[in-house]
């Protein structure tokens, strides 16, 4: 008997345990009450903000936040998509302004820096206008509210010029650029590649491949 109860007390235990963890994950709805700077938002009305995808993500200083994707609703064409960073330790959330655009794409990256282990996040904006689409991912640490660049690559793609001969666009005269972070998992680098060409279907024929090793640099770590 004695051994049972402790079994029934340690389960009923870790299920509580379980729910309190779950329950310190803000909801949607929360996310978007916390906010405090809705006078960066592009929705009409700002409330009116959408969570596609959250996850938990540790500020440089340790303590665990929330970053979500999100969409702007009855925004213009290159205003529709940001980034909205939750901290349930202050019952706060605010919107990321200098990213987004076009996309509400991000990744965490873990990585080691001098001896302590910390979170950065690639984080993508993009635009798009006469033909062309352009988009950044920028590889950053969150300091508070602050987004801290480390290194950003460029991508963009360009069917090129109408060519009235050939009846269609010149592939010649157009882009399809692509760029890579690649975060070191165990050291403070980060090895960005670009790989740059035309817009002519002939990969890997005239393109060229560029990569650099970046130092991861947190001013906040001494």
């Amino acid at each position: 008997m004695d051994i049972k109860y402790y079994l029934a007390s340690s389960v009923f235990l870790l299920s509580s345990l379980l729910s309190v963890v779950h329950a310190a994950v803000p909801t949607d709805k929360t996310i978007i009450s916390w906010i405090t700077n809705l006078q960066d938002s592009n929705a009409n009305p700002p409330q009116a903000i959408q969570i596609d995808h959250t996850e938990k993500v540790k500020l440089v200083s340790g303590e665990e936040a929330y970053l979500s994707g999100v969409s702007f609703e009855n925004a213009g064409r290159n205003f529709w998509a940001g980034y909205v960073l939750t901290r349930p330790k202050l019952k706060q959330a605010q919107i990321l302004k200098e990213f987004g655009g076009q996309s509400n794409t991000f990744k965490v990256h873990s990585t080691v820096y001098k001896g302590k282990s910390i979170e950065l996040v690639e984080i993508e904006s993009a635009g798009s206008g006469q033909g062309a689409v352009e988009s950044t991912k920028s590889l950053v640490y969150l300091n508070q509210w602050n987004a801290k660049l480390i290194t950003e690559v460029q991508e963009s793609s360009y069917a090129g010029r109408f060519d009235e001969k050939l009846e269609s666009e010149d592939c010649r005269t157009g882009a399809d650029n692509t760029g890579y972070l690649n975060v070191m998992p165990y050291s403070s680098f980060v090895v960005k590649t670009t790989v740059m060409g035309d817009a002519c279907d002939d990969k890997p024929k005239g393109y060229k491949v560029n990569s650099t090793i970046i130092p991861i640099v947190v001013n906040e770590i001494k």
